[in-house]
């Protein structure tokens, strides 16, 4: 129920002003009701006290009218003075409330019982007396008694009003709000949704009370594990409050922030969690400094609020893995709520949270520890179950799942038979636990049959159609989008995976496969299409292990094959792909130059802040909270602007913009094309091998063996050993000999993990060798195949930056040479300025400089352009960026190096200019040679000139330093493998054909013999 800060007119004038009785008011109950009406209680009684004294010959149903009135208006009094506990200038203590609230319902009762009699009463008022009866029992935590209360005005009211009433709207939101309190959230939900839709028919969607329902929706969303309806209802209370802007809307938003931060905490988004927190920090901050503070208002809301506050970190730093600051806050909760008085409703769902979560912190080192937490949580819940409802269900279920991992079975087996008993009352999410649990258990205890039992009803319960179970999709279940959903579905894939290892059973082997495809489905529904995070990674990697053993154990079914990589490519991270997407295709949008000077000015503000936060003093928290703040919001901003830009062209982007889909890939390779794409899981390394024609997958390597080849290969390399070919012929065995790869022309290689760093050119070295080229993802490839040259005029960019703390003594020849070669400018000594403002006018981009790798913090790695002051091009700023580029050339140290971010891939310098829309670019593993860099790139631009596909022109550049280099020294790999080249490897410029005249000069010869005899006689 909706509780604004100091209640004034808190329901009580629900259509009071319409309300009409059966009988001819007197003067004084007319004026009364007006008083009442205004607030005005005091003054309402003594007019009420003068109706019933001058009416004292009037009908006996008129002075019961009379007495019935002044009955509902005391209690409206006393109810609002209980409204002081909030009031920071006159609050009153718990005790005082609740006897103000008790002296409120006992006139409320009293005015309905006098009014019961009336045998044609006015509806209207008898509601209202029924309104307060209801709130004040709610208020006093009878909420059994509450509910049945609501349900009597809903039966005063369904007659009386309309549905286009806000009053009867209040009535059914409030209800959903007793539903929730009862723990029967799919009852809250529907009420929720039924006033909220009325809200937006009746007063707009920009409101309070549609933005109370959003969030309130929301959090019943939570407890029912619909994830993905949780937080767009959050989404839209947030936007709503923060349209809204009203000093009352800042107690529902500041709640709002909490449950959008919890959101994101669970999902991983450690970095959303904490733009929350911030939030959440100026808005305390702001209101201590106003005189009324509507956020904090007594001593009770303060300590509520300190506890909140601390569950909130517990919880975030927990998930950031700082396990001492965690376990701070937890300790913090756990000493300040007093076990031994009476705990309220709030701190007994705090610190039995906290418990739980101490719990999962120390059940790994301290199983028996754990569990003694985790008893004491659940004997709170128990005590204090016929107090507030309070369940100890998803307790025990939790408990359940220690004993498991603890290989108690048996325990495990009692507690879960004891709450097979309970489950009925339970939401369908936590059926489906149980469900997989028992399951699990059975399975533990070698009962297979049981185990199948259970999960089949795991299965049943999200069953949402008359389907044979095989034939189910994922629309076809209950929306219950989750973690904890994908992990039930991992389980029973397993299950049957497992049986079929053991019987080699189709029918169990298709089970498997549906369980697996199905967890896929749901994550993918649950994935928000932003960076990856532990979270999404973890069941990234877990249901790619399911298919990827499916799909090992039916080779040969094609269409099986081309569904799981089109699942595991459309769940992997679409970050680097959508922004690719966005900023190359927008050269053919129409984008309305006020757009773009907005775009343009908040990149820049973006720009500076993140640069001020790199450069700002550790010790700076508060100037931190306030950077780190400004760019969320700038981030926020940029969003939203660039959403607004693809809604305007929407028909373009979405054309452009489609599901990833194998075959369409297939359809574009060449007949001599072979792609290679490595996937990585907690125990193997996949390979599946495309061609135009087929799709296959190779036999699973053990990854251990295969990151051990890797760290010793890349060793050799980079350490320039001499005994290098031992090793990387090692290498070449693990990735390579399942794979005829001299039959192709062109190599194409999707990496996953430690591959990213291995040139596969420095394995299979030949002149006959393939082509080599690299993508981060068969998705981007995709996108960057598609884009086209045109062949117009190559005018290359070539910027170069050598001083005397970082000399590169060969840049200036590096770069001279490629101009005498292509058409362009020189930056010589090129500043950051120069770049940024010149970049955008060149098709081809040369970048000749050193760079710095933060392994830390990846976003602060930087190009460095020449200059003692603001010479750092960070990733970040590059991140904001839009280039027209067809190509970026990053002839500098390990510009295709960096952070391993598991599902995002290797955060580069090169994957910064993708995401500013560049299809192709070349770069450099690691610390290249200055003499050996200058020699290859200058042969690199040769080749190109004459039309050859940049993938060719590299490796001919390495096949002529090797060739014209004397010292053998200087023919190890690290001197010119180190270069690759990822994404769209067309030609930069069209090839002449020589041969084609060469063919038809005899031919000319024939047909014009008699007239070149004649001209050559003269």
């Amino acid at each position: 129920m909706k509780r604004y800060p100091f209640i004034y007119i808190f329901l009580v004038s629900l259509s009071f002003v319409n309300a009409q009785s059966i009988f001819q008011k007197d003067a004084f109950t007319i004026l009364a009701d007006s008083l009442h009406v205004k607030g005005e209680y005091d003054q309402a009684l003594l007019f009420r006290k003068q109706a019933m004294q001058t009416q004292n010959s009037a009908s006996a149903d008129y002075q019961a009218y009379l007495k019935a009135k002044y009955f509902h208006t005391y209690s409206a009094r006393m109810e609002f003075k209980s409204y002081d506990y909030h009031n920071v200038d006159k609050a009153i203590t718990k005790k005082v409330r609740e006897q103000y609230l008790d002296s409120a319902l006992q006139s409320a009762i009293s005015a309905r019982d006098l009014y019961s009699r009336e045998k044609q009463p006015d509806r209207i008022f008898q509601y209202q007396i029924q309104n307060r009866i209801y709130h004040q029992t709610a208020y006093l935590g009878n909420w059994e008694h509450a509910l049945e209360q609501a349900q009597l005005g809903y039966e005063v009211l369904k007659d009386t009003l309309s549905y286009k009433d806000k009053s009867f709207v209040d009535l059914i939101y409030d209800i959903g709000f007793i539903y929730s309190a009862l723990g029967d959230y799919s009852k809250a939900v529907e009420h929720y949704q039924t006033s909220l839709d009325l809200y937006k028919s009746i007063i707009g969607e920009y409101n309070t009370d549609v933005a109370q329902a959003y969030n309130n929706i929301a959090v019943e969303y939570r407890y029912l594990g619909l994830k993905t309806k949780e937080l767009e209802s959050l989404l839209k209370a947030k936007t709503i409050w923060e349209t809204l802007d009203e000093n009352d809307s800042q107690q529902f938003l500041y709640s709002c922030y909490g449950n959008l931060f919890y959101w994101y905490s669970y999902y991983g988004d450690f970095d959303k969690a904490e733009e929350y927190i911030l939030k959440k920090d100026k808005l305390r901050t702001d209101a201590k400094t106003t005189t009324n503070n509507l956020l904090l208002r007594n001593k009770e809301e303060i300590y509520k609020d300190k506890l909140s506050n601390w569950y909130d970190l517990m919880l975030h730093y927990s998930r950031k893995k700082d396990t001492l600051k965690s376990i701070y806050y937890t300790d913090n909760i756990i000493k300040t709520i007093d076990t031994r008085k009476k705990l309220s409703r709030f701190e007994v769902n705090t610190l039995c949270s906290s418990l739980k979560f101490y719990t999962s912190i120390i059940a790994d080192k301290h199983p028996e520890k754990a569990l003694q937490l985790l008893n004491k949580a659940i004997a709170i819940k128990e005590k204090y179950k016929t107090v507030y409802y309070t369940k100890s269900f998803s307790f025990k279920l939790y408990k359940a799942e220690l004993l498991l991992e603890e290989r108690r079975f048996n325990e495990a087996s009692v507690l879960l038979k004891d709450l097979e008993d309970l489950k009925d009352s339970e939401e369908t999410l936590s059926q489906f636990k149980l469900a997989i649990l028992n399951a699990k258990t059975a399975q533990a205890l070698h009962q297979k049959v049981v185990s199948k039992t259970y999960f089949d009803d795991a299965f049943t319960l999200l069953n949402n159609s008359n389907k044979n179970s095989n034939n189910i999709k994922v629309e076809n279940l209950k929306p219950l989008i989750s973690f904890e959903t994908i992990a039930g579905f991992l389980a029973m894939g397993d299950f049957y995976f497992e049986l079929y290892n053991e019987d080699h059973s189709k029918i169990n082997l298709e089970k498997a496969t549906h369980r697996y495809t199905l967890a896929s489905e749901i994550y993918n529904q649950l994935y928000l299409g932003q960076r990856y995070n532990q979270s999404l990674f973890l069941n990234y990697n877990a249901i790619n292990e399911g298919l990827l053993n499916v799909a090992l154990a039916q080779p040969d079914n094609t269409s099986l094959l081309s569904e799981i990589l089109n699942s595991i490519e459309n769940n992997g991270s679409k970050l680097t792909w959508s922004k690719f997407v966005f900023n190359n295709q927008r050269q053919q949008l129409k984008i309305p130059q006020n757009l773009i000077n907005q775009e343009e000015g908040l990149k820049a503000q973006l720009n500076f802040y993140q640069k001020t936060l790199i450069e700002l003093n550790q010790d700076s928290e508060e100037k931190k909270s306030l950077w780190q703040n400004k760019i969320y919001e700038l981030k926020n901003d940029l969003n939203k602007l660039q959403d607004s830009i693809k809604q305007k062209n929407k028909t373009y982007y979405q054309f452009n913009v489609q599901k990833f889909d194998i075959t369409s890939l297939q359809a574009d390779l060449k007949e001599e094309e072979v792609i290679l794409k490595y996937i990585f899981t907690e125990a193997h390394l996949y390979t599946f091998l495309i061609t135009k024609n087929e799709i296959k997958i190779l036999s699973e390597r053990n990854k251990e063996v295969v990151l051990s080849a890797l760290k010793e290969s890349l060793a050799a390399l980079k350490q320039r050993l001499p005994n290098y070919q031992e090793s990387l012929g090692n290498l070449s065995t693990l990735l390579l000999n399942q794979i005829n790869y001299q039959e192709y022309k062109n190599l194409i290689i999707i990496p996953d993990g430690a591959i990213h760093y291995v040139p596969f050119e420095a394995l299979i070295l030949d002149r006959k060798m393939p082509l080599v080229s690299y993508a981060s993802s068969l998705l981007l490839y995709q996108e960057q195949r598609k884009t086209k040259l045109s062949f117009k005029t190559v005018n290359i960019g070539a910027f170069s930056a050598s001083d005397m703390q970082s000399k590169l003594p060969k840049v200036s020849h590096e770069v001279n040479s490629i101009l005498n070669i292509f058409d362009g400018s020189t930056f010589l000594n090129a500043t950051k300025a120069d770049f940024e403002s010149q970049a955008k006018q060149f098709n081809v981009l040369h970048l000749a400089m050193h760079s710095k790798i933060d392994e830390v913090h990846p976003e602060f790695s930087s190009l460095s352009f020449y200059g003692e002051d603001d010479n750092q091009l960070f990733i970040s700023e590059l991140y904001n960026e839009s280039l027209n580029a067809n190509m970026v050339v990053l002839s500098a140290c390990d510009t295709g190096s960096g952070f391993y971010e598991n599902g995002e891939g290797v955060i580069s310098l090169s994957r910064a200019f993708n995401y500013a829309g560049v299809p192709s670019t070349v770069m450099s593993l690691w610390k290249v040679d200055d003499d050996a860099t200058a020699n290859i790139m200058s042969y690199f631009y040769k080749h190109l000139k004459r039309g050859e596909y940049k993938d060719e022109a590299l490796k001919n550049a390495k096949l002529d330093y090797i060739e014209n280099t004397d010292d053998d020294l200087l023919k190890h790999p690290y001197y010119w493998s180190g270069f690759v080249i990822t994404g769209n490897t067309d030609a930069l410029v069209e090839a002449d054909n020589y041969w084609f005249y060469l063919l038809i000069i005899p031919f000319i010869i024939i047909l014009f013999r008699k007239q070149l005899l004649q001209f050559f006689k003269k």
